[in-house]
């Protein structure tokens, strides 16, 4: 019998193994791409699932990505690459991305963005025809804790306060091919990554980019946000506090997660019950739906929008804002402009919302 380890690998490889467990139960078989930047967080899942996946019918490949804000940065990746190709992997690529920003997005979350549209594409090209494609992510509980701080700096809505989800079926919206993000590391604190790569005798990278200090800022000048609270604001509230407060912000976002679920199947089912017709194009009869609740009435709108042809990562709360008071006042009648080229406009002289995709070409 294979003796298993201790200590905060152990932890690491029980985590990453309930995960894939609970993966077998849906998806006997499945392409795992696994996204290493070469960080404790990010190694320590590849050495894991290098480890666990082959014997349970799990096909691992890795991808790593080279961000160019470096002059040093294409080697480090290439970096990454001979480590996780020592680690076992067969597959390892290497995605560069050209460093030009995204309208409207500093440079960190123009960088997100392009980095998880790389990923899906990257993972649409794995897996046999009709087999399930996941893509594997580092993040731990220090990042959830990160991302609620941040939607709450930001005035953001529950969605975004809620933070990341340790597993997102069909999340992805960049490519063809819908993959699934699978964060089996969200409910442990990132000292424990940096500690199994110890207890492995793992060499991690430790990229100055993700400093305050560092060589990458935001639009502005100032440090990236991320790093701001990372390296500044949480070690200050846990100094004034004398309290870590990463545990809590994590259970503030699981607990969000779950009225999350209930309202979107609440939207779901009014969805189903107000949409005529099939198709892309969607047709609302919402004369029962506007007595409901507007948190309920605007995930319906959001889900018009989505199957029309928007992207969720595009859509805001002002474009859903305003779907809203033209359905609920019905005042004017449109067109309203949505991500993704998609229109809504009101049925004159009815209770009929039309949520249309333009000619993309």
């Amino acid at each position: 019998m294979t003796r298993q380890p201790q200590g905060a690998r152990g932890r690491i490889e029980r985590a990453v193994l309930a995960q894939l467990k609970h993966l077998e139960k849906h998806h006997a078989r499945a392409t795992l791409v696994v996204a290493c930047s070469g960080g404790a967080d990010s190694l320590a899942l590849a050495d894991a699932i290098i480890r666990l996946a082959p014997s349970r019918e799990f096909k691992p490949v890795a991808v790593t990505v080279d961000h160019g804000w470096r002059a040093e940065s294409g080697a480090q990746a290439r970096k990454v690459q001979e480590i996780l190709t020592g680690l076992g992997y067969r597959q390892v690529e290497l995605l560069t991305l050209p460093d030009a920003q995204i309208a409207g997005k500093g440079k960190e979350g123009d960088a997100r963005k392009r980095r998880y549209q790389a990923l899906e594409e990257a993972a649409s090209r794995y897996g046999s025809l009709g087999e399930n494609v996941f893509i594997l992510l580092g993040h731990t509980r220090d990042d959830q804790a990160e991302t609620v701080l941040l939607g709450l700096i930001r005035g953001s809505g529950a969605r975004s306060i809620a933070g990341m989800r340790s597993w997102d079926e069909g999340a992805g919206e960049h490519s063809a091919r819908r993959a699934g993000y699978l964060r089996p590391l969200l409910a442990l604190p990132r000292r424990d990554t940096v500690a199994a790569c110890h207890e492995g005798g793992l060499s991690f990278i430790d990229d100055p980019s993700n400093y305050p200090e560092g060589p990458v800022r935001a639009a502005d000048g100032t440090a990236l946000r991320r790093s701001a609270l990372r390296y500044h604001a949480l070690p200050a509230l846990e100094k004034a506090l004398g309290v870590d407060p990463r545990p809590a912000l994590a259970r503030t976002a699981a607990l969000l997660q779950a009225d999350l679920d209930a309202l979107d199947s609440l939207a779901a089912d009014w969805f189903a019950k107000t949409q005529r017709g099939e198709g892309e194009n969607v047709t609302l009869e919402t004369k029962g739906l506007l007595a409901q609740p507007a948190a309920i009435r605007k995930r319906v709108w959001r889900l018009a929008a989505l199957k029309a042809g928007a992207r969720a990562s595009d859509l805001r709360k002002v474009q859903l804002d305003a779907v809203d008071f033209m359905a609920t006042h019905r005042r004017g009648t449109g067109p309203i402009q949505l991500p993704g080229k998609v229109t809504c406009t009101r049925v004159t002289g009815t209770y009929e919302l039309y949520f249309h995709a333009q000619s993309r070409g």
